[in-house]
């Protein structure tokens, strides 16, 4: 038997013996072993068990059967835990209070205090057992005497939004003309889900200083009419190299909400944490909005490399109650163990550092070199030795021209590398493109550009830099001759002046000789 309707106002006749108010439905099993005591009066000293089959609502429509010969839809759920709760102020012995259990109504708030129910008009005893669904869903709460119990679900997963309606349950249970002891119920839940991604950083920028930018989304579950939200939170911790971390937008169903009428988002700045708090007027939407995303961007300005890869996860925390949205949602709600966490989403930098030296003598850095970085047209390339450059300068830190120092050194102090949800996946590098826009003093600026590959991490430059770039030294006309180095080269000259007069001399003799 299904119960998932709303229970005010029903009744049950007495011969059924059982007021089922669960968000599935209350469904019995199989008899105990005796002589036959599945017909016939009612075996006063018998025992029987709660066998509760826990799972989640969707599916396929179909029931679970009170003997427990089939079983609902639903995927299964563990972890959750009910307790049956004796209604002491009934007698299953006396056909009056089988009456009065058919008139009984169970208000969806009798389980508010899962350890401490009530139940209006009666009076209830301690906890007769617990009892935990498996990894199959199921649980049994056994040993139980002949009674009447109010089942409450006391314990569930975090991600559970919605817990299962108290329901009555009795020991035992009439169906299809025979008593069964053994009682098979389907109460149900619903669940939530948070997932993460990251947006492309090409909206934002390659350098340190720029945005980086964390969708968080999770759909809204459908509650009972009844039930509503007592608080919905979506919180990111963010690392630590995130600086002005923050919410610009909230959506539903992508229209944007506003900020301080439907949400407001906190940040402790101790811990870096960033909470989007939806208010009663947002609380109220969302149980208008059943199966709707929400989503929240999360954002925060990356301002260090460090080991170079930067995680990130999102939680959810929500509960629900049968009952009204509270005029004031609580703004800390206790963190259970294990809420709803999105997948961890990574994003990665390196830091470029590169030496400038003179081609002559490279050991020695030249100082006063300047240059720009560029993105690569194919920046994932297998070898980046290609590279040409496209777009605009980089800016790094609000700097888009970086200087050799004393050392010889250049240190771009990171550029983005690649992240976890945008192709290609975690890459380890990528290429980028460095442009000399001024030379050193004395020295050519390089004729092309530099290739330059950009790894997760920073640079361990005590094994090598990221590339080595040389400089030669500016021609310089020839200089006036002077001192000793003039005189000796004057005597060389009038050396040869003399002999070239000689000799010329001694040609014309010789000549002259000839002729007469």
């Amino acid at each position: 038997m299904d119960t998932n309707a709303h229970p005010v106002g029903r009744r049950l006749v007495a011969a059924t013996g059982v007021l089922a108010l669960s968000l599935s439905g209350l469904v019995g099993g199989a008899g105990i072993a005796s002589a036959d005591p599945s017909y016939g009066n009612i075996d006063q000293n018998a025992k029987g068990s709660i066998i509760i089959h826990k799972h989640l609502t969707g599916g396929d429509g179909s029931q679970g059967k009170p003997d427990g010969s089939a079983d609902a839809d639903g995927d299964p759920l563990a972890d959750v835990t009910f307790a049956a709760y004796p209604i002491t102020s009934l007698d299953l012995s006396k056909q009056t209070d089988w009456d009065t259990l058919s008139n009984l109504v169970v208000p969806d708030s009798s389980c508010a205090n899962p350890t401490a129910p009530t139940l209006s008009g009666q009076t209830l005893g301690a906890s007769a057992g617990s009892g935990t669904t498996a990894s199959n869903g199921q649980a049994t709460i056994g040993d139980l005497p002949v009674r009447a119990y109010l089942v409450c679900e006391t314990a569930a997963p975090a991600n559970v939004v919605q817990k299962a309606k108290p329901f009555v349950a009795t020991i035992p249970y009439p169906d299809n003309g025979k008593w069964l002891y053994d009682v098979n119920v389907y109460p149900k839940n619903t669940v939530a889900a948070i997932d993460k991604t990251v947006e492309q950083q090409s909206q934002y920028g390659y350098g340190l200083g720029s945005i980086v930018s964390f969708p968080v989304t999770t759909t809204v579950p459908a509650l009972d009419n009844n039930a509503n939200f007592q608080y919905f939170q979506i919180k990111d911790t963010m690392d630590a190299r995130f600086t002005g971390v923050g919410v610009p937008t909230v959506t539903l169903n992508g229209a944007p909400l506003t900020a301080g009428d439907d949400y407001t988002v906190a940040v402790d700045d101790a811990t870096n944490t960033v909470t989007v708090k939806f208010t009663k007027t947002g609380l109220t939407k969302l149980k208008n909005s059943a199966g709707q995303d929400v989503k929240a961007t999360f954002q925060g300005t990356v301002s260090s490399v460090g080991d170079g890869t930067i995680k990130n996860t999102a939680q959810l925390l929500t509960d629900t109650q049968y009952g009204p949205v509270p005029d004031t949602p609580p703004d800390t709600p206790p963190t259970p163990p294990n809420p709803p966490t999105s997948p961890e989403v990574q994003t990665h930098w390196g830091d470029l550092t590169v030496h400038k030296v003179d081609a002559d003598h490279t050991d020695a850095g030249l100082a006063g070199a300047t240059f720009q970085v560029y993105n690569a047209t194919d920046p994932y390339a297998d070898d980046c030795s290609g590279a040409t450059k496209t777009g605009d300068p980089i800016t790094v830190n609000n700097q888009s021209s970086f200087t050799s120092d004393d050392s010889g050194v250049v240190n771009v102090a990171g550029l983005f590398v690649s992240d976890s949800k945008n192709s290609p996946v975690n890459a380890t590098q990528r290429c980028y493109v460095l442009v000399e826009t001024a030379a050193p003093a004395g020295f050519v600026k390089l004729g092309q550009d530099t290739p330059v590959t950009v790894k997760t991490g920073t640079t361990d430059t005590s094994v090598a830099y990221d590339a080595t770039i040389k400089n030669t030294k500016e021609a310089v006309p020839g200089l006036p001759l002077t001192g000793a180095q003039g005189r000796l080269l004057m005597m060389v000259v009038g050396a040869v002046l003399i002999l070239t007069a000689a000799t010329t001399v001694v040609v014309r003799s010789r000549r002259n000789a000839t002729s007469a």
